[in-house]
């Protein structure tokens, strides 16, 4: 549009698209008037035979009643023939009854004389009409019949060996009425496509800074009410990466700096006496030290430092279930034997040990579960606790909170372990949730969408099963 000169606004884009599918309907309306024939309206051939016939009952009903079938057998019209048929016989009988005005207008009105509609009829060689009839049965097997009725209620009948007459305007109305709306609906269904292609690709865009702060600058592409909201929003883009980053550095000095103080807490504290005290005051350290590294580990975000890359996620969850099993914690996993997955596998794996910890510290045991879908998959983590309260199944993601009130790290953490877990499942486009099990304990969910990337092909014994 700026090559054209006009400006590229949404409002000028509405016009254009819509003046351009109000013409598309109207060039496919004139193209199926054009090619439609006998069933949209009365070709011009048609109008043509029908213009002779109406001429040929005008000539034959001004004619003395004994000429009329001569003058009928003389009719000259390709493909067509006419037959007289007087008041008194069967066949003219026959077609009063199945006969009906043409007040629809649907012949224009050609068989009208003095503003009085004719009766007319139309079949063909299969109705039971056509057996009054006298023509060549062997010789015409599928012909159509046009009977119009003169004035003295005698009848002509039109043999037509090729030709289909047009359907009723009834008819007609209809099947205009359908192609005319299916058009208008291709046509809307194509234009709004195009005019919110640049409104979906900036939703995608949002949503790729959703799961990635640190992502490059959304192209500025589309009209220009939509370019100046992308500018904006790169402008605030910028500002939060760099307010995030001065307060990552901010926390980085400082847990840098709080080494040298803690170090000295502790080398005075090996001068008490009272060994309890110094035990305690030790632990207070250690505290302070441990907050300090998590908080910085949480808002550093140095998951997403990690590339993506293709890696086998049920072997990742065996491995961490080896390694609790080495140990002696009761941690058992059941799913496929191997499943390829694109992602962060290191972020994944502190995410999955942080809910593996929390069911072993609350739970007794930890239960890994794999479910795998062509579109997704669903890692389970179950524990045999006492579950957690509905209110906090959100509460728990928010950091420092923990349903554990004391302060001793041993027992209730730093309360940023959930919270991380979740910032790595939503880097990942997912999702996590939590709910009490009816049997007792509680289930973390993780669902994970499956990219076109990833391998998509799950392992189960000695079977393979391809989920693409």
């Amino acid at each position: 549009m700026m090559r054209s000169g006009l400006p590229d606004t949404i409002a000028w884009r509405t016009a254009l698209t819509v003046g351009s599918a109000i013409l598309g309907v109207l060039i496919l309306s004139l193209v199926a008037n054009e090619l439609g024939g006998f069933w949209a309206s009365p070709a011009s051939l048609e109008r043509a035979l029908l213009g002779r016939a109406d001429d040929i009952v005008r000539l034959i009903e001004a004619a003395p009643v004994a000429y009329r079938q001569t003058l009928s057998a003389a009719v000259n019209i390709p493909s067509v023939t006419a037959e007289w048929y007087p008041a008194t016989t069967d066949a003219a009988r026959d077609l009063m009854v199945s006969s009906t005005p043409d007040l629809t207008g649907t012949y224009d009105n050609i068989f009208n004389i003095d503003g009085h509609p004719r009766r007319i009829v139309r079949f063909n060689s299969n109705d039971r009409l056509s057996d009054v009839l006298s023509y060549d049965r062997s010789t015409h097997r599928r012909v159509d019949f046009f009977a119009v009725q003169l004035r003295d209620n005698s009848w002509l009948v039109f043999t037509d060996e090729a030709h289909q007459w047009a359907l009723p305007q009834s008819t007609q109305i209809v099947i205009a009425l359908g192609f005319v709306g299916v058009s208008i609906l291709a046509a809307s269904v194509l234009a709004t496509y195009f005019l919110s292609k640049p409104i979906r690709r900036f939703g995608n865009e949002l949503r790729r800074f959703g799961s990635d702060p640190r992502a490059s600058p959304i192209p500025e592409i589309g009209p220009k009410e939509l370019r100046s909201a992308i500018s904006a929003f790169n402008v605030l883009q910028a500002q939060l990466r760099q307010f995030v980053e001065e307060r990552t550095t901010m926390l980085a000095a400082m847990s840098h700096d709080l080494r040298t103080p803690l170090t000295k807490i502790r080398l005075r504290g090996e001068f008490i006496e009272d060994e309890e005290q110094r035990a305690r005051l030790f632990r207070d350290v250690d505290d302070l030290q441990a907050m300090a590294d998590s908080a910085l580990a949480f808002f550093r975000d140095d998951f997403k430092d990690e590339d993506p890359t293709l890696f086998d996620f049920a072997v990742l969850l065996r491995t961490i279930v080896d390694d609790y099993t080495d140990q002696g914690r009761p941690v058992s996993y059941s799913g496929p034997e191997r499943f390829s997955f694109s992602g962060r596998p290191l972020a994944l794996r502190r995410a999955c040990m942080n809910l593996v910890d929390n069911a072993l510290k609350y739970g007794n045991l930890a239960e890994l579960t794999l479910a795998c879908s062509p579109t997704q998959i669903e890692l389970t983590c179950s524990d045999r606790g006492l579950g957690i309260p509905p209110h906090a199944f959100e509460k728990v993601f928010e950091p420092f909170y923990r349903l554990e009130l004391s302060r001793n790290r041993s027992t209730g953490g730093m309360g940023l372990g959930l919270t991380s877990t979740r910032a790595v499942i939503l880097a990942h486009g997912g999702r996590i949730v939590l709910h009490n099990r009816a049997e007792g304990g509680l289930a973390a969910k993780i669902i994970l969408p499956i990219t076109g990337s990833s391998g998509g092909v799950a392992q189960v014994g000695s079977q393979s099963v391809d989920l693409q």
